[in-house]
């Protein structure tokens, strides 16, 4: 299977890891960011290719791993290929492609960093095609990936990519805030490792919502108002008196 990557960032960065000990041939990388596309192709020994005219036309997939504004400029950008045009977008639906003939999806729900970055093996992939035939070709590539592939439409797919953002990104951020506020007291973040794992793991065996504790579903404002005294971020004191409020309203309206 013979791949072409557009874009040179981390998701490009990803595919192109995970290609390595597979069958894949990744035939070159073209980015209009020249210098990270041949940084990148020559880290991994392939071709980087000056422009997009260059590009074969007769490759079996051509992966955009590129910003989702840029997603349809580069697919209306490139030659009309034989091969499958593919984005990596969790939130842009399957036509921002429409000027190719085979199209398709190949979505990681996955926070990809280069400086942490392994493979996909455990990874679920989201995958959508166009036709049966397109939807066979992008499988076989994912399953060359990863063990978890999943056929997901765009609209589907824009729901999990809003779970996962909430579930992710803004986890991490509370998470930031809070060894923040341990770091100005010189306290040792690592402590709460166990709580955090432990809370993790509940939210996939229970109805997180039956399980919420803590001084806000209980409108303990006493132990509210002390935190908040005890903020020092005053964007974080926000978020506390924000996060508190959900909390208890979710309770209030009777999902919890």
């Amino acid at each position: 299977m013979q791949v072409i990557i557009l874009g040179s960032g981390n998701m490009a960065f990803a595919i192109l890891t995970s290609c390595l000990n597979t069958d894949v041939e990744i035939v070159g990388i073209f980015s209009k960011t020249k210098e990270n596309s041949i940084a990148l192709a020559n880290n991994f020994n392939v071709k980087a290719y000056q422009s997009i005219s260059e590009i074969p036309t007769n490759a079996d997939l051509y992966l955009l791993c590129i910003n989702d504004d840029s997603i349809n400029e580069v697919a209306n950008n490139l030659p009309i290929v034989d091969g499958l045009v593919v984005h990596c977008s969790g939130l842009k639906p399957i036509s921002e492609l429409n000027k190719q003939i085979n199209q398709a999806v190949f979505w990681p729900i996955e926070s990809i960093n280069k400086n942490s970055f392994s493979d996909f093996k455990n990874t679920p992939i989201c995958i959508e095609a166009n036709s049966e035939e397109n939807y066979r070709i992008i499988e076989a590539f994912a399953d060359r990936l990863s063990k978890n592939v999943n056929k997901i439409s765009s609209a589907e797919r824009q729901y999990l990519h809003l779970a996962a953002t909430i579930t992710n990104n803004f986890s991490n951020h509370l998470i930031a805030l809070a060894k923040q506020e341990l770091d100005f007291q010189h306290l040792d973040y690592t402590i709460l490792k166990h709580l955090l794992t432990k809370a993790i793991n509940n939210s996939f065996n229970f109805e997180p919502s039956k399980i919420q504790t803590g001084p806000a579903i209980r409108n303990d404002i006493s132990t509210m108002q002390k935190h908040l005294n005890l903020l020092q971020n005053t964007h974080t004191k926000d978020l506390y008196e924000l996060m508190s409020k959900s909390i208890f309203e979710l309770k209030e309206n009777n999902y919890a």
